[in-house]
């Protein structure tokens, strides 16, 4: 069953409708960016999920494994060319179960994270299938996200070719993203065939989260229907 991520959240309400509607993961924004959330929410989004779940390999595999034995979403937070430092300022603060860089890192700082390490990889213009997994093997000991890409960094919104990703998904697996929303992920994860979607932008109303958006996510990626 497709794994989901929903990204950007900035209240604790939010990760609980995440967590009720079935979420695999739940993404905090710690780069310099309009979704960063303020460290005391983040805390409180911590101590809502519960202890910080040891995650001790970056795949696909030990992910959900992890995730299946803990019976919660795993607490993902992302940052965008920031340092080492702080990244690790940030760990000390807020206990997350993964780091996601996003805004292309140089992968040998995957290496020096102390958590599982979520690696996106930005598909620019002209970039075939080839080209995207040469850029995915730079980094082996990192789980993939796969985004279109953007000068903000993320996929503010935007797709990409989705048979570009059916090539790249026959080969090694990822976390789509970029433009998916509950009317077309169905969609993508029949085409695609990825290991996991994120969603950000898709899930809000007027730039909030939505409660019933994030639910019907939920339930047309892992091809459920929405209580």
């Amino acid at each position: 069953m497709t794994f989901v991520k929903i990204c950007s959240v900035r209240a604790v309400e939010h990760a609980e409708w995440a967590r009720e509607a079935g979420a695999d993961a739940i993404g905090m924004i710690f780069a310099d960016a309009p979704r960063r959330i303020d460290m005391r929410v983040a805390r409180a989004v911590r101590r809502e999920l519960g202890p910080r779940v040891e995650i001790l390999e970056s795949n696909t595999e030990t992910i959900e494994r992890e995730r299946r034995a803990a019976g919660q979403p795993l607490l993902v937070g992302v940052f965008a060319r920031q340092s080492i430092d702080e990244i690790e300022r940030v760990l000390d603060q807020v206990d997350l179960d993964m780091v996601q860089l996003s805004g292309g890192e140089h992968p040998a700082l995957a290496g020096r994270v102390r958590r599982a390490v979520v690696r996106a990889v930005h598909v620019e213009e002209g970039m075939d299938a080839r080209a995207v997994l040469r850029e995915i093997e730079r980094a082996p000991n990192t789980v993939t996200h796969l985004e279109p890409h953007s000068k903000q960094g993320g996929g503010m919104g935007q797709s990409f070719d989705w048979s570009l990703a059916a090539e790249v998904a026959e080969a090694s697996p990822f976390l789509l993203a970029g433009g998916l929303n509950p009317d077309n992920v169905a969609e993508a994860v029949g085409l695609v065939q990825p290991w996991g979607v994120d969603v950000s932008s898709g899930v809000e109303t007027d730039g909030v989260k939505d409660r019933e958006k994030i639910r019907a996510f939920i339930a047309a990626a892992k091809g459920e229907e929405a209580s």
